[in-house]
């Protein structure tokens, strides 16, 4: 009886060791083409995400991508971090794991993984708006710095002082914008951050603009005055105002210029054409005009 009892306790455990070893040789013939499959997609997505990458790359070399990207590099915010911005390839090669995470996805899928398929998809739906959130980044940057660098001109072609710390604050402002729109366009939440950073940037402008008004009110004087009295006078015309007495040789925005009998020059604010009285023999006129 015993034996009988040992008997049918082996023949059970060999006919369930027969169907399992049966179940996996068949799900492995029914996944092996589905393994080649895939491998071949993912092949394919490498040699398409190659191929356009090439094109783009050489797209990039005829239109002067290289050049724009050197700009971004020179750029007083990007220089000081290990990030280089010196060739096309990078975005080339962005398009290149684009595709190649493309046809990843259609391999999974194909292997019906579903937790390694929802992974794939997530990053591959990601993707395009991390790439759409640097461009943005990249090219709010430059624009930027232009702006930086027309506001600098333009301060320094009217004589205002600290020309490159109003250009600065111009640029940081925007960089600062800039970087929360990159950043909810990559899905980041940037509410609390953009409420304080607006309480935090207005208090900074508002003290500058006190400071810097009150600083600047002999400037802004002057630039009125000479706005009001740029046909006034001319170079060569003579002059005599607050004890001096010459040839006026230069004016600019803010002041002129009077060369004397002693051969000295003497700069004038030329506010002074409101506040003082003077007297002037205009260089196509003899007869002397008091003002």
């Amino acid at each position: 009886m015993e034996n009988l009892m040992v008997n049918i306790s082996a023949n059970s455990f060999w006919l369930r060791w027969e169907q399992s070893l049966n179940q996996t040789l068949n799900y492995g013939i029914n996944l092996f083409p589905r393994i080649l499959l895939a491998t071949i997609l993912v092949l394919l997505g490498v040699l398409i995400g190659k191929i356009i990458a090439k094109l783009v790359s050489r797209f990039f070399d005829k239109i002067g991508v290289d050049h724009f990207l050197g700009r971004l590099g020179n750029i007083e915010v990007l220089n000081k971090t290990p990030l280089r911005f010196r060739s096309g390839k990078i975005i080339a090669k962005l398009i290149y794991y684009f595709f190649f995470f493309l046809f990843v996805l259609i391999a999974v899928d194909v292997l019906e993984v579903q937790a390694l398929s929802e992974i794939i998809t997530l990053v591959f739906t990601y993707l395009p708006r991390l790439i759409s959130a640097i461009f943005v980044f990249l090219l709010g940057i430059f624009l930027a710095d232009l702006l930086r660098g027309f506001v600098r001109t333009a301060c320094y072609s009217m004589d205002i002082p600290a020309a490159s710390l109003i250009s600065n604050l111009v640029f940081y402002f925007i960089f600062v914008n800039i970087a929360l729109i990159a950043l909810e366009q990559s899905g980041i939440e940037t509410g609390f951050i953009q409420i304080n950073l607006s309480i935090i940037l207005a208090g900074i402008m508002l003290a500058f603009a006190i400071g810097y008004g009150a600083a600047s009110k002999p400037l802004l004087s002057n630039i009125l005055s000479g706005y009001y009295n740029r046909n006034k006078i001319q170079v060569g015309d003579t002059i005599k105002i607050d004890e001096v007495e010459g040839i006026v040789v230069a004016i600019d925005s803010g002041s002129f210029t009077v060369k004397t009998d002693e051969k000295t020059w003497v700069t004038l604010p030329l506010h002074k054409l409101t506040t003082e009285k003077y007297a002037l023999i205009k260089s196509d006129d003899s007869d002397e005009m008091d003002r």
